[in-house]
């Protein structure tokens, strides 16, 4: 398959900007996306785009492109991609003392490196105002996380059937603005953690030559207080509470989804009403997740708690060794006993640029998952309005179930009180049709150039020996492979104390999943992929960018990580 467009709803190639990649992005919201969430991503990336170089003071230099083109976040081929030159392209804007290699934190890419400024006045200027947003990272996260609350539970407390036709389209079209922003908070503090990551390693390079290379990983590790790693932690705390009530153990681990959730909403105990209580708030904090997180075509934990519970039922089949808070009191403990260490080798002309770089690194790395947060639970607002315009529409015919609207284009959407229901319909047929055909193929691996041709989905042959990656959370660990193909096996998947867990990318809500495990192998990701962050939260060995793990490693294999080493043996 070759062509500009390799699927109907792909963005535009923008000339500008043609190297892109699917890495990064594609454990945010992997495999095919639905047409109407491509068209609503098309939506803020030119807004967050152009937002961030106004902000920077460099529109003139980074011209931005309006819908349909994609400009750094754009749908190729029904796959999420990430603009790579577009990101070089703003980064250079503020670089002054030579080019940086900040991107390689997050995708794979030998020559992803953003050269300096050419203006080094403006580039000083520049500078100086994403400087000020570092800084400030910790008051700009806390205010994005008003924000996406506040969005979020007004999209589900209003009565939708009562509203208009116009305040629905109003709601959707407010909310891209609202996402726009936090995900402009979002890149900010990500390519800040970035640098300042890479400018530690540059530091330790320079002073301390030779240094192990795990010692960067192991300075960013076990930060503490990491959103990602908190829905798993409330997780295991929950199932521990309710481990200790005999009654409630058996109940979770022998009642079916429907009838545990009827126990939950009806308690008949005391010891069942405080632990629906505890379910409860769990759900308030945590329940905008649910795979694909950003996809607000898919369900969420408060829709459909499924992962949820089979997190539950682990932590209490769990042994206390698998306690999340004592692995990274470990993990901590073992970050500072290192950073006195260096300190103490460190000639006493670096210590005050080691500790200034080291805080901000950390403080950074920890906020990118609190800005991930912010900007996912703002994307779920779009779902009540768009699933009322979508049962309005199949009241009148248009469409077979209110979930089909999201086969529906964005000017179809605006247009839907007036949209033709034979010719909607059609349309949503031959999209699906597309979708399942979409699945087949696969997008050039690594970064690539636009446009390109889809190749045909490949099946792995089982692996000997050992498989390689980059390993991104220290440690060796040894146990069954345990095969997550997709989001949707993710939900059905028996996780067992000591497995490893296998994926092909890492979906924040499947954070809870890791407590249990022994150890993590994700086909994609960098060292500052949610996966690696997670995972170093958590204590557990990992690696990533394992080609084919999936379909190379069998499940129930007996295999070995060394995520210091970025290998996997396999027995």
């Amino acid at each position: 398959m070759a062509g500009e467009k390799l699927c109907s709803w792909d963005a535009e190639i923008n000339p500008r900007y043609r190297l892109v990649t699917t890495g990064n992005v594609e454990e945010v919201l992997p495999g095919i996306i639905k047409p109407l969430t491509a068209d609503l991503i098309n939506q803020w990336d030119y807004r967050f785009t152009t937002r961030m170089a106004e902000e920077l003071g460099v529109l003139d230099l980074v011209p931005t492109a309006p819908p349909p083109a994609m400009n750094v976040l754009g749908v190729v081929g029904g796959r999420w991609t990430l603009g790579v030159a577009w990101s070089m392209a703003i980064t250079s804007t503020y670089q002054v003392s030579g080019g940086t290699d900040m991107l390689k934190q997050f995708v794979e890419g030998d020559e992803l490196t953003a050269g300096q400024a050419q203006n080094l006045e403006r580039a000083k200027a520049a500078r100086r105002r994403i400087m000020a947003r570092w800084r400030n990272a910790d008051r700009e996260i806390e205010r994005g996380r008003e924000i996406s609350e506040r969005a979020y539970r007004q999209a589900w407390a209003r009565e939708y059937p009562r509203l208009r036709g116009e305040e629905l389209l109003r709601a959707v079209e407010e909310n891209v603005g609202v996402v726009a922003g936090l995900f402009t908070s979002h890149v900010i503090v990500s390519v800040g953690g970035a640098e300042y990551t890479g400018m530690l390693g540059a530091l330790l390079g320079e002073h301390l030559p030779g240094h192990p290379p795990a010692w960067v990983t192991t300075l960013t590790s076990a930060l503490t207080d990491v959103e990602s790693a908190k829905p798993g932690k409330a997780t295991w705390d929950l199932a521990r509470a309710g481990r200790k009530s005999a009654v409630i153990s058996a109940a979770a681990a022998e009642l079916p989804n429907d009838a545990l959730l009827a126990r939950l909403a009806a308690p008949v105990s005391p010891a069942w009403e405080a632990f629906a209580a505890g379910y409860r708030e769990l759900i308030r904090e945590y329940g905008f997740r649910g795979p694909r997180e950003t996809d607000p075509s898919t369900a969420t934990w408060d829709e459909a708690p499924a992962l949820l519970l089979g997190a539950l039922r682990a932590d209490m089949a769990a042994p206390a060794s698998a306690d999340p808070h004592r692995k990274e009191a470990r993990a901590a403990a073992a970050r500072e006993r290192l950073e006195e260490q260096i300190a103490a080798k460190l000639p006493a002309k670096a210590q005050a640029a080691f500790r200034e770089t080291l805080a901000m690194a950390q403080r950074l790395n920890r906020g990118r998952e609190g800005t991930k947060a912010n900007w996912a639970r703002a994307c779920r607002a779009f779902r009540p309005p768009l699933l009322e315009t979508g049962r309005r529409l199949a009241r009148r015919g248009a469409l077979e179930q209110p979930e089909d609207v999201f086969f529906l284009r964005l000017a179809e959407v605006r247009e839907f009180e007036t949209l033709d229901a034979a010719a909607a319909k059609a349309a949503v047929r031959a999209r699906q049709e597309e979708y399942r055909r979409l699945e087949g193929f696969r997008l050039p691996e690594g970064v690539f150039e636009l446009p390109t041709s889809l190749l045909p989905a490949e099946s792995g042959a089982p692996a000997e020996g050992a498989l390689a990656g980059q390993g991104v959370s220290p440690g060796t660990a040894t146990g069954p492979a345990r095969v997550i193909a997709d989001a949707d096996a993710a939900l059905a998947a028996d996780i067992q104390p000591g497995d490893v867990l296998v994926l092909p990318v890492f979906d924040a809500p499947m954070a809870p999943l890791f407590v249990p495990a022994a150890a993590l192998v994700v086909e994609t990701g960098g060292m500052l992929s949610h996966a690696a962050i997670v995972a170093r939260e958590y204590g557990i060995p990992a690696v990533v960018g394992v080609k084919d793990a999936t379909r190379r490693i069998r499940d129930g294999q007996q295999v070995t990580v060394d995520g210091s080493a970025g290998t996997v043996a396999l027995a």
